[in-house]
């Protein structure tokens, strides 16, 4: 029995969706171009809710079926993951120098707090990139 923790595909038009209001909303809070009468609780929770939005869509967007799924696609995705892991470590080794040479480290909690959120980001958004790319470049090969 094949287990499968993927979705199905009609969810990579929702993740889509949810990812990018998100993310929106998420920056124009911060920003305070919206919200801005908000009291400091409601500002939390707006940011939380949006965040988390943000995060579902990723999930969504990311753990979607493609329309057809095969074992090519799967050495596709593993393929990706691999990318992105190596270069979310090289992201870590090569700022870990950086703050060592410079001296220059996250600023308290809401620093480091934003340093790793960062790398999360990172590394979600090379796996995306990567998937779709190579996805592309497989269907322009196929149809040559």
């Amino acid at each position: 029995m094949k287990l499968s923790l993927l979705l199905p595909n009609r969810f990579k038009k929702i993740g889509m969706v949810l990812l990018s209001l998100g993310l929106f909303v998420w920056i124009l809070t911060q920003k305070e171009l919206i919200f801005t009468e908000l009291d400091k609780t409601n500002k939390v929770i707006t940011l939380t809710m949006s965040f988390f939005c943000f995060l579902f869509g990723l999930y969504f967007f990311t753990f979607s079926k493609e329309p057809i799924e095969d074992e090519y696609i799967n050495s596709i995705r593993l393929k990706s993951f691999q990318i992105s892991s190596l270069i979310q470590m090289v992201f870590f080794i090569f700022s870990f120098i950086l703050m060592f040479l410079f001296k220059n480290e996250p600023n308290g909690d809401e620093g480091l707090s934003t340093f790793l959120l960062s790398s999360i980001i990172l590394y979600w958004l090379v796996y995306i990139v990567s998937f779709n790319y190579n996805l592309i470049s497989i269907k322009r090969e196929r149809l040559n």
